[in-house]
């Protein structure tokens, strides 16, 4: 099994789908420039192959291109495919983790900073104390994008 790992996260996919040296390391240029292949092209791949199979002598294939290669490359694309659909669900499952833990964290800051406002009435030395809180606070709201259409 092959492992892509970038910060703490680690994905393990099979070895056919090790990806490419220069995988990551693309330039917006250079990835504007790759071929963009339609959706079904393991579908394609598998066809084709079928068609060099079934033509045997009759089709002259290009060199280097077999029914086998054709069926091999096609199924990663589709195996790619796969885990980059499944890792989307991952990051949806951690996306709504990172937002139910920022909902707890923020609720209890918030009760924090009440007490620190109202006791600090009183004791104005917890306003120095907690002035860090008191500041972040006082940024406001954070700007969020509005849902798309």
């Amino acid at each position: 099994m092959a492992e892509v790992k970038h910060g703490n996260v680690t994905v393990v996919v099979d070895d056919t789908l090790k990806p490419p040296a220069q995988a990551g390391n693309l330039s917006v240029v250079e990835i504007s420039r790759m071929p963009k292949a339609p959706h079904g092209l393991g579908l394609a791949c598998e066809q084709a192959a079928n068609g060099i199979t079934t033509a045997d002598k009759k089709f002259d294939p290009p060199r280097g291109v077999t029914a086998d290669s054709l069926r091999t490359l096609g199924k990663r694309a589709e195996d790619i495919d796969s885990v980059i659909a499944n890792l989307e669900v991952v990051l949806s499952i951690l996306k709504q983790s990172n937002l139910l833990f920022d909902g707890e964290a923020w609720e209890q800051l918030r009760k924090v900073n009440d007490q620190v406002k109202a006791q600090g009435k009183h004791t104005p030395e917890l306003l120095t104390i907690f002035e860090p809180v008191l500041r972040y606070f006082a940024k406001g709201p954070r700007k969020t994008e509005p849902e798309p259409k």
